[in-house]
Order: structure tokens, then sequence, then C-alpha cells
């Protein structure tokens, strides 16, 4: 079995920037943020070198900034330099993202080229006296990769601000989505604003910030967030609006105008930030120069396992995106299973809502091995295949509510779409596709059993040892790529599950969450509610001791890359040869290529008010209608997936398959 890693949706990672000029993508910044400097000149990049490493070491050094970290022109270009070795290396979408997304000017995406452009941008800046914009900068030269698994951070870890509100937007608005209720007293008590409760309730429109319009910060600020589509993007950008660690604020305040019953408020609210602040030497000329404070009131725990500190909500007032579709009186009778880090990461039960009994899995996340509650820990597959048996046992429909998974173990995928198979039907599998590199190779041969050189017989073709096999074989050979590992027919688990299916999801379903979808969609099994998936299909194939984290020499920066493609077959037919790279990338792949629904839903006003009514009455509409489930995917049982509209052209070998299965 492959143990694959997928990161799961995150959003934090850098920091700032003060020049008030345009950025890279040509948003003007907000009066309030540090920002990014502006997009490089042709001039700069007809006086760089014809190779970035050229001339490097005789860079200005360190000697004139008094060893500030990343203050000097030469260690700010060697890192960027650095980062683009390692990208062209490793990463498995550098020689292919051309094909998937367009560059500035609608031309085909040049990855190299890009990373010049920053090299050459940090060329043309002779010394830079805070460190966090530096991290902006940088941040967005990732971000425009369109790669939600492309994630950036420091091991120093850099600090977080927030505002203790969140926004959600609904039709191009920006709404309260939830607010911390103490913070938000507290702010009263000592701002004299007496109605700021009522000021920043939940589904009140938030119309400007810092004198510009809600949506032209939003812009601003989804632009450095890593995403596979602007769907994504916008999603996690609404996010960094009020909790972020990237554009820092220049003021110790934002400037609000809300909407409060056709009433127009301008308030100002504090911003706060992280206790780490303190011990930060990337945030300390920040934070002097601001003095920002920070606060008890917010939750500021840090989930080492994301690198980020996390978003968590429980002590937020009004809406989240992980709360149940279901009034609160069932959402109560539901049983949660948290992940071995203590956040929930499973919810079921059987509940009755519009007139009808049905079963609901919420599955927050794949990035567990195990599943806890009550001090019980148990293997993530057996507590779910364990509820489904019971669905099936008393003959329930099922709502399996993926909106806001962020990913995790692939394992996990391909277990919950065999549960929910038809009895006595196989449905397609997954497809993987490695970077054929020596640390790839080495991540397999250290997998392998210590058996010997050859591999155990048999036709496992995911088995470590061949695996990297293959692996080597592609480098000897010259080749960017691997073949496609096809994972077998997905045959039910349990005896499969007869129940109609309904799965909701949106573009906050990342990762393993958008494997699931896909498979979903490649076996007609269910009827996909709500708005296009992610995209993001990438995948991490590492072991403790060989991380595909890239780290600078100095220590300062990581960026997570994914050295493997995910990809979804179209029917469950064995017999042909494997797919080569070039067949996997048009017909299998979906990075770039969201999952699309069924059934068009988003979130709504009414929803943030009334406990996500519309998705529950969307979900039992899908139930109850007479609509059949496709048994195949559109175009018929051979056709490719028609993948965020983009229908991917038929190939010889894209239905092939290996004996095998994916973790």
């Amino acid at each position: 079995m492959l143990a694959t890693f997928l990161l799961p949706l995150l959003l934090a990672a850098p920091a700032a920037s003060a020049t008030p000029t345009t950025g890279l993508a040509g948003i003007a910044p907000a009066p309030g943020a540090q920002t990014v400097t502006g997009p490089v000149s042709p001039a700069v990049l007809a006086a760089a070198p014809p190779d970035v490493f050229d001339g490097v070491d005789a860079l200005e050094g360190a000697a004139s900034c008094g060893n500030a970290p990343l203050c000097s022109r030469q260690q700010r270009v060697k890192l960027v330099c650095d980062l683009r070795k390692a990208l062209e290396e490793r990463y498995v979408f550098f020689p292919t993202k051309g094909k998937m997304i367009a560059g500035p000017g609608g031309e085909p995406f040049d990855s190299r080229r890009h990373v010049d452009a920053c090299v050459a941008e940090e060329r043309a800046i002779a010394r830079e006296d805070d460190p966090l914009r530096f991290f902006d900068r940088l941040r967005r030269c990732v971000a425009a990769f369109e790669d939600g698994h492309l994630l950036l951070s420091s091991p120093a870890r850099l600090p977080q601000v927030a505002l203790g509100f969140g926004l959600a937007r609904i039709d191009g608005r920006l709404y309260v989505r939830n607010r911390t209720t103490a913070l938000v007293r507290h702010v009263a008590a000592t701002t004299g604003v007496a109605d700021l409760d009522q000021v920043l309730a939940v589904g009140n429109e938030v119309v400007e910030i810092d004198g510009r319009p809600a949506g032209d910060v939003l812009a601003e600020v989804s632009a450095h967030v890593p995403a596979s589509s602007e769907a994504a993007r916008v999603e996690k950008g609404v996010d960094a609006l009020t909790r972020r660690d990237f554009l820092f604020p220049a003021k110790r305040t934002a400037t609000l105008v809300v909407d409060v019953h056709g009433t127009r408020r301008v308030v100002e609210v504090p911003w706060w930030i992280s206790p780490d602040a303190k011990q930060s030497a990337l945030a300390r000329a920040y934070l002097a120069r601001t003095g920002l404070p920070t606060t008890t009131l917010l939750p500021w725990r840090y989930d080492g396992a994301r690198d980020n500190w996390d978003r968590d909500g429980s002590r937020a007032e009004g809406h989240q995106r992980t709360d149940p579709i279901v009034p609160p009186e069932e959402a109560a009778s539901l049983r949660s299973w948290t992940d071995e880090a203590g956040r929930t990461a499973v919810r079921f039960g059987a509940v009755r809502a519009h007139d009808r009994a049905f079963c609901y899995l919420q599955i927050v996340s794949f990035h567990t091995e195990d599943l806890v509650a009550s001090g019980v820990r148990r293997p993530f597959a057996t507590v779910l295949q364990e509820f489904v048996g019971e669905c099936r046992e008393r003959k329930l429909d099922l709502v399996l509510d993926l909106r806001a998974n962020g990913g995790g173990y692939i394992a996990h995928s391909s277990a919950l779409a065999a549960m929910l198979a038809r009895p006595e039907r196989t449905s397609p599998g997954g497809a993987l596709l490695l970077r054929a590199t020596a640390m790839t190779e080495k991540v397999y041969l250290e997998r392998a059993p210590a058996t010997g050189s050859a591999p155990p017989p048999g036709d496992d073709d995911f088995e470590p040892r061949r695996v990297a096999d293959v692996i080597g074989a592609a480098r000897r050979a010259g080749a960017p790529f691997t073949r496609a590992f096809l994972e077998s027919p997905l045959a039910p688990a349990g005896g499969g599950y007869g129940g109609r299916v309904v799965a909701l999801v949106s573009p906050s379903c990342m990762s393993a969450c958008d494997r699931t979808a896909a498979l979903l969609r490649a076996s007609g099994r269910a009827i996909l509610v709500g708005g296009p998936t992610e995209g993001a299909g990438g995948s991490q194939q590492e072991t403790r001791d060989v991380p595909v984290r890239w780290t600078d020499a100095d220590g300062l920066a990581s960026l997570s890359i994914p050295n493997a493609a995910m990809g979804v077959q179209a029917s469950a037919r064995k017999g042909a040869a494997p797919p080569s790279s070039d067949d996997f990338f048009r017909a299998l792949a979906f990075e770039n290529r969201p999952v699309p629904p069924d059934v068009q839903y988003a979130t709504t006003l009414d929803d943030l008010q009334h406990h996500d009514r519309g998705w529950l009455a969307q979900a039992a509409r899908a139930l109850a209608g007479d609509r059949p489930e496709h048994d195949a995917p559109r175009g018929g049982p051979d056709a490719p997936l028609a993948l965020g509209g983009r229908a991917a052209p038929a190939s010889p070998g894209h239905v092939a398959q290996v004996a095998g299965g994916a973790k």
C-alpha cells in the first residue's frame, strides 16, 4: 500500500510588506495593510543575468545589514534561487503548469520564467529592513502556481494577526459569519462603541475595509493565497481578511463600514497578534513599529501538524464552515470522533428532517490514521465502515458532507468509495504519477521491506520495491515522470451499500476530498450538491526520514512541494497497458480541474442565520428526487472525466488498470 500523505487545506503562511505601490497582479494595496512591491519591470528583467544563479556570490552580503535576517540582497536572492532549484527538481507540475493555467497576459504559464522574475525582483531591492515584506513577495510568487499544496511557511513560525470575527462571501458581498462574543464585548467596553455587538451581528454586511470596497481588499489578500482554483482562492482569502500571518496591517485598527439594517455604521476595531510575536526575530521590527497587543480572548492554538495557527472556532458565535447541516437538536445527537490532536474529524448519526429519516456522515478531515472518541482509538476506515453498515441494515439513504474537508490520506478516500459502492459492482479507482527523482526513489526504497533487492512475487504494481524500480528506470531514461500507477477497481466493502447517496461539496473540499468527489462522480454513485471542489491534485510521497518539504540553508523559509499527481480513472476495466504521463495529465489528473456538482448550491445569508437550513433542504430534495443516479460518467463508460468544465480527451490507455491500492 502506498503511504501517501496529503497536506490539508491551510490558510496561513508568511508575512508582510510596506511599499505602497501596485502588487504583482496589478491590485492596489489597502491603505491599512503592508503590501508587496510592484511588478518586475522589463528593464529589471533585461538587466538580470542569463541564469539567475550567475553572480549571486558577488552580491552585497550581510555586513551592511548587521546580520539582520533577509536584509541583504545576497541572502534573499540565494534563497529564491535555491527555491527555484528545488521546484525544478522536485515539483511534479513544474514541467506541466503551462498546460494547466495561463500566465498574467493569457499566455501559457512558464514555471521557470516566473520564478526567475521573482529572483530578479529580489536583485532589484538593495536592502530589506523588514523580513515580513520579503515573505509577502515570496508568498505572492508561490501563489501564482495556483496549487493549494504549495504551502510556504517559516520554520521559525510567523505570528498571526486577527480581528476576532469571521466573514462569508455571498453573491459577491461580504457578511459577518461569526464573532468571538467575549472579545467583541471587551472591545465595545474599551472603545465606547456600546452597540458593537449589534454592529458585528451575524448577517450584517461589511461594505468597506480601511476606506476601500471590501471586495477590492479581498482581491488583494486572495492573490497571496495558494489555491488550485479561483473559487478556492477566494474562500481562503475571505478567511484571511480577518485572520492571517501575511500582509500584516500597518496600523493597529481596521476601519469598517458595516450595513446595519440599512444604516451604514463606521467603526474601528483593533487588530490582535498572537502571543509568540515577542519571541519572533522575523516579526520583531514589525511589532516594535506597530505595538499590536495580544489577547487571551482569542484561541491562538498552534497546529504543528499543519504548520499553521489552527482556525479553531470553538469560542466563536455564529456560523462555522464545519457546522453540520442539521438543526442544533439533531446535531447534538451526532456521534463525534476527533483526530489524534483532538480536532473534530468526523460526525455521524441517523437524523430526521423534511419528513424523512436518513444517515448523515460529515467528514471534516481525512488527515488522521485513527479516530478517537471517549478515549477509544480506532482505525479511521473501521469507524466509517461500521456506521455505513448500520445505515445499510436500517435501509437508510446517506448524506455525505464534504464541504469543509481539507484533505488527508488518500487511502481513506478509496476506502470510503468502496464502502459506498453498490453491492456486487466494482467502481473506478484512482491513479498516481510520480516525479522521477532520486528523492522520490529513496522514499520508496525506504518503504520497501528489507527482503532483498527483488520485489516479492505477485501482481501488486503498487508494491514499494516495484514502484522504486519504475522510478529508477524513468531516471535512467532521463524522463521527468514515471508512468501512471493505477488502482485496481474498487470492490464493494462490507457487502456494499444500496441506498441513495448525496454528497455535499464546495471549493473548501480539497486534495483527498477532491479525489473522493471524483471517485463518486466516476462511478455515478452519488449526486453531488453544492459548488465545484478545489481541484487540488498534488500528493506528497514521503517518509519520516525523507520529507519532501524544502527548507533554505538558513532555516528561514520552507515550502511543501508535491512530488506526485493524483488522478481518477473513468471506468473499472482491467487489461490495458498503464497510460503514459501525457495521457495521465490529459485524461486522469484533476489538478486545476475542480470536480463539478450535479446540483449547484452555495451558502446563503439564510444559511448563516439558520444553521445551514438551505443546505439541508437541498440534500433532502436530492434524496427524494426521482432523477436516477448516473451509473457512469456522462458520455459513456469509457469517457474521460469532465472536471471543472475542462473535458479531458480520451486516450488509448486511459482506462488501463493494474492491481494495487493507494494509501
